[in-house]
């Protein structure tokens, strides 16, 4: 004999079947919300997409490409040599753009900074001598060279203060970078780009 099951008793009426149609639509506008919401605070606080503008990172980032940037760092301050930031230069004399930039950071604060004989050099917070930048993400023969605006306010040997980092662009003939603008504090830094997204074959760690 077949059990009788009491739900076989529950009556569809319309307003049960529009309750049913609000529940699920609330169902997904939360789960959509939530997503939307999720989505927002990790741009907004985590990581997010830049577009690169102009040859000056060339040849390790080209105009075009799409890097993949994380904020973590930047609530922290922890940076290191090496680095490729996003800076807002707005504000800096000799930077009339609204974009944002895109340099590496090759002096940390407290270091002395000096670029002559077309090399950077750099003397430690705590140290007592010059050596030469190590940068093998330059393209052969590359010299790093001052311009004549920065030349006049010291950019060429320039101790960086508790809260200063000393950017350059890898393509040092064309950037406009810490030789002109001088030395960008961490609340200029929005973020460090780590990873290459576009173009695919361009694609992985920077």
């Amino acid at each position: 004999m077949k059990k009788h099951d009491k739900s076989d008793n529950i009556e569809v009426t319309p307003e049960n079947r529009k309750q049913m149609i609000i529940a699920t639509a609330l169902e997904w506008f939360v789960t959509i919300a939530v997503g939307v919401l999720v989505g927002v605070l990790i741009v907004l606080f985590v990581a997010q997409k830049d577009v690169v503008y102009g040859e000056s990172m060339e040849p390790t980032l080209e105009s075009g490409f799409v890097v993949f940037t994380e904020k973590i760092s930047t609530y922290f301050h922890h940076y290191n040599r090496g680095d490729i930031v996003i800076l807002d230069g707005q504000g800096m004399e000799g930077y009339y753009h609204e974009e944002c930039l895109i340099k590496r950071i090759v002096g940390l604060p407290g270091e002395t900074i000096r670029i002559a004989d077309g090399v950077v050099y750099i003397k430690e917070a705590d140290g007592t001598d010059f050596f030469v930048l190590p940068e093998p993400y330059l393209p052969t023969g590359a010299s790093t060279d001052m311009m004549s605006w920065g030349l006049e306010r010291g950019y060429d040997e320039i101790t960086l203060g508790e809260d200063e980092y000393y950017c350059l662009g890898d393509n040092r003939y064309v950037s406009n970078d810490s030789r002109n603008l001088g030395p960008f504090t961490s609340d200029r830094i929005r973020g460090i780009a780590f990873i290459i997204l576009s173009p695919i074959s361009r694609f992985g760690f920077i």
